[in-house]
């Protein structure tokens, strides 16, 4: 999985760079023709996503290990607290790094664009949203009324979901990514947009590490010595995850040094393992960001708060439902992006290219983000304990 994981990352990459180049060389009918086979994929993820959440949703409710109701309670509300704080302070960056860096075009659809040779589209038999609340509903209602029976139909349907979005998914990928990378250079709008991100990334990458800096800061209650430390017990984590680009198998790692830091082994054991793919700093920095530049950027529809603020509901639920393979991150927000906020073919294949790039640097500020969380959680577990 190592292997594959790595060869898709650099296809993709590769698939990025390389019509950048050779473009000019690609006959438009062949141009047309991968821009209407990522249109079609694009259609059949945003169908299939709601029954990949209800898994993910049902066996991440079934399989908390723990045997006390209270502490699963704390758990859930300290990891929605987080990523909401995480998701605001994100907003508000984003908003005032909007409207003092002129950085980001007005983009303009091109009259003569590429255009697809067909149009395919399926029909939605079920949103994000009651996915989301069925997924939950019935794996704590399982987890109680019959928590082995719950454990195992939870554990199918993650086995499920998980060879679904690694043997098929994951292979079509690069294909997806391709024909939105050739739409975006006919188009002149990827080339625009990459001299103009280069500020923005480089702030959100600082914005987002001082956050977790400060996180580690606060868990080591300021104290210089500790705070340095429990940031150097998670160097090997860092390192593991920004070289494989995964969460999970960052894992054993992120189990040692939280270790090393709270020393509770019972409670790191617990916390990791069931945030790890629930609890995500780096993605809600990043996706919020790049969600608020690219809607700026293509300016096609005017954005209120209460849209914003639906989108952010739904943001944070969609952190339930992702899967440890290379852009779940964003492939769960596809259809969110495109229902409340309105993206476009091209915004969404926009999104999905940047956050492949950056899923190195994501990453490892999620397992960053999960060693202070877990830190914090511990002094708070014991403090409600007593």
């Amino acid at each position: 999985m190592f292997n594959l994981t790595h060869m898709l990352k650099l296809l993709i990459l590769l698939l990025i760079v390389l019509p950048a180049i050779f473009s000019s060389f690609i006959p438009i009918q062949i141009q047309a023709l991968l821009y209407s086979v990522s249109l079609s994929i694009k259609s059949i993820l945003i169908f299939v996503v709601p029954f990949i959440v209800f898994a993910l949703t049902f066996s991440s409710a079934s399989s908390l290990k723990t045997d006390t109701f209270k502490f699963i309670i704390l758990l859930l509300f300290a990891v929605c607290l987080s990523n909401l704080l995480s998701s605001l302070l994100a907003y508000f960056a984003g908003c005032i790094m909007f409207n003092n860096i002129r950085v980001i075009p007005n983009i303009e659809q091109v009259k003569d664009g590429l255009s697809p040779l067909w149009h395919f589209k399926l029909p939605i038999m079920i949103s994000n949203f009651q996915a989301l609340f069925l997924g939950f509903a019935c794996g704590i209602v399982s987890s109680y009324a019959s928590p082995e029976k719950g454990k195992i139909i939870g554990d199918k349907l993650l086995k499920g979901a998980l060879f679904f979005l690694k043997k098929v998914l994951s292979p079509i990928i690069p294909i997806f990514i391709l024909g939105f990378v050739l739409k975006l250079l006919h188009d002149q709008v990827l080339s625009t947009m990459f001299n103009s991100y280069f500020i923005i990334l480089i702030t959100t990458i600082f914005i987002t590490y001082f956050y977790i800096f400060l996180l580690y800061g606060a868990a080591s209650s300021f104290k210089i010595k500790d705070w340095f430390m429990s940031i150097n017990n998670m160097l090997p984590a860092f390192i593991t995850a920004i070289t494989t680009m995964s969460s999970s198998m960052a894992m054993p790692m992120t189990l040692m040094g939280s270790e090393k830091n709270t020393k509770e082994r019972n409670v790191t054991f617990s916390v990791i393992p069931a945030t790890v793919s629930i609890h995500l700093i780096g993605d809600c920095f990043f996706i919020i960001i790049l969600t608020l530049a690219i809607t700026s950027s293509f300016n096609e529809h005017s954005l209120n708060i209460t849209d914003h603020a639906v989108f952010l509901f739904f943001f944070l639920l969609s952190k339930f439902a992702i899967a440890a393979v290379p852009g779940g991150g964003i492939i769960v927000m596809l259809p969110v992006l495109e229902q409340y906020l309105k993206f476009s073919p091209a915004m969404l294949s926009l999104i999905t290219a940047l956050y492949m790039l950056l899923d190195p640097i994501i990453t490892s500020a999620n397992v960053m983000g999960n060693g202070a969380f877990t830190m914090l959680f511990t002094k708070f577990y014991k403090k409600v304990k007593k």
